[in-house]
């Protein structure tokens, strides 16, 4: 039987106080799944579902007869079998029993109109799905920034700290400490710069034999 369309429908207003036919406990339901064949647009199940079932259809965690595609309900659970008992079993339906699709004539406006609410509902979980992923995304970007803000600012408070710590204790020297605190700077410029050079011509020489190793390759 499967291709099978499920409906979420308004509750009728006798059915208000309707209790989940698709879990256990007493559940409010807020809406009714209908189940209806595509083929012979013929009503097989009906019921009555909670919020939190209504998103499992969504999400397609309801449980289903994996013979006939029904959704099962609670009332069909048999505690001896620790099993669900589904109609089609229990009845003996003949499922290979080929299905005449529905004349033109026969067509029922009720019908059209749950295959378009359930068009439209397939709509809204794809929307609401791509809504959802791209709010994690930017809850993903939002936290990295924030990371990456806390840990410029921590940098920066680190560096004034440093820095505050270094004047308190230029403060205490005296004109010749000071003075001798600057040639000790400009002696450690002066070794960079003379590594530096070192690494230029190093890197400057590396490039030349590459440059004949090449050259000689081509001859």
């Amino acid at each position: 039987m499967k291709g099978l369309l499920y409906t979420v429908l308004e509750l009728e207003e006798w059915n208000r106080r309707a209790t989940c036919d698709f879990c256990s406990g007493l559940n409010k339901a807020i809406c009714e799944i209908r189940t209806r064949n595509r083929i012979t647009d013929k009503i097989i199940a009906s019921g009555c579902a909670c919020e939190n079932c209504k998103e499992k259809l969504g999400r397609e965690e309801l449980p289903k007869c994996e013979r006939c595609g029904r959704l099962q309900t609670e009332s069909r659970f048999d505690f001896s079998s620790g099993k669900y008992i589904c109609r089609c079993i229990k009845y003996g339906e003949n499922l290979e029993e080929k299905e005449l699709p529905i004349l033109p004539h026969e067509k029922r406006m009720d019908a059209f109109y749950e295959r378009q609410i359930s068009a439209l509902q397939e709509q809204l979980n794809e929307a609401e799905w791509t809504i959802e992923m791209e709010r994690e995304e930017v809850v993903k970007f939002q936290e990295k920034s924030e990371e990456w803000s806390k840990r410029q600012k921590q940098e920066l408070l680190d560096k004034i700290k440093q820095q505050e710590v270094e004047i308190e204790r230029l403060k205490k020297l005296t004109p010749q400490e000071l003075v001798n605190e600057i040639e000790s700077y400009k002696e450690e410029v002066a070794w960079l710069k003379t590594q530096l050079d070192k690494s230029n011509s190093q890197q400057s020489a590396q490039i030349e034999v590459r440059k004949w190793a090449w050259l000689k390759i081509r001859k």
